[in-house]
């Protein structure tokens, strides 16, 4: 049998990335003694309802002794939360997030954790769902995602490689960045798209057009594009207020571009509309790496 990564880990935190996590590790490493916190008895019924056994209330008993800790709350709350598991974490165990901005958690949870001489390193599973909650989680959704893991903090090389590997184990992929950079790139082509889906939802509404004229013509491409900003909105304004200066530089950009569509608009210019429109196609096909091989 392959070496655990990790004994005993423990997720702070039963969302559904947190939850989704959980099942995961109870699926793929079933001999690992696999912990989970949460403030409420509630998502702690649902998730012993799955199988796992080792709940906990309190998050300082919940990380005692644990080889890998995850905090999964929101990043609002990493600093606190980790201040107060900080005497029960062993100099020799390993706290990772799973939050979608780097560089802050680094600034702040990660420098608080390495100044007490515990390691700490980010990951950033590349996961996630418009439904929030544990009662959404599900093991399949880390299935053949991109975890992203950050180090400026200096932890040796050999903790990097293993926790890697307990994402490898749960059927994730694994890629290193800079946190400034991870945060640059997502800010792109995900903190963005959601921004353009809430616009788009948003302006779906205002002006002469009935409601009723509204919900009887959308569609598919109504429902695609938009369907990512059902997310938890204070999840989502966290992530844009601890991202900001990414997403500011994004959007400045997004702004400039649709004043570039307005004015080939106004000027009818028909052949620029349609280049404009082919750039568009061109980018999408070379994010996604489609016909490219």
């Amino acid at each position: 049998m392959a070496t655990l990564p990790f004994n005993t880990v423990t997720i702070l935190g039963p969302g559904l990335l947190g939850g989704s996590i959980a099942l995961a590790v109870r699926e793929k490493l079933p001999e690992c003694e696999l912990r989970l916190w949460a403030r409420r008895e509630a998502p702690l019924e649902q998730a012993r309802a799955k199988g796992i056994t080792h709940t906990y209330t309190d998050a300082r008993a919940a990380a005692d002794g644990a080889d890998l800790i995850i905090l999964a709350t929101p990043i609002g709350a990493f600093e606190e939360l980790a201040r107060y598991i900080l005497s029960a974490i062993r100099k020799d165990a390993l706290v990772t997030d799973i939050g979608s901005v780097k560089a802050y958690v680094h600034r702040t949870t990660g420098a608080m954790l390495t100044e007490r001489k515990r390691l700490f390193i980010g990951s950033h599973p590349m996961a996630g769902a418009e439904k929030q909650g544990f009662d959404n989680a599900f093991a399949e959704l880390l299935h053949g995602a991109t975890v992203v893991t950050t180090n400026p903090h200096g932890v040796p090389d050999s903790m990097q490689c293993r926790l890697e590997s307990f994402w490898q184990a749960l059927q994730c992929k694994t890629y290193r960045m800079h946190p400034a950079h991870h945060d640059r790139t997502v800010a792109r082509i995900s903190h963005m798209p959601h921004i353009v889906a809430a616009l788009g939802a948003r302006n779906a509404i205002p002006g002469d057009v009935a409601t009723a004229d509204l919900q009887q013509l959308a569609s598919s491409g109504f429902r695609d594009t938009t369907r990512v900003c059902s997310g938890a909105a204070s999840m989502w304004a966290d992530i844009l207020w601890e991202n900001d200066v990414a997403i500011r530089e994004v959007l400045h950009n997004c702004v400039d571009d649709l004043h570039r569509l307005v004015d080939l608009l106004e000027t009818q210019d028909k052949a620029g509309v349609r280049e404009w429109l082919e750039q568009a196609k061109t980018a999408r096909e070379l994010v996604l790496n489609i016909g490219q091989e």
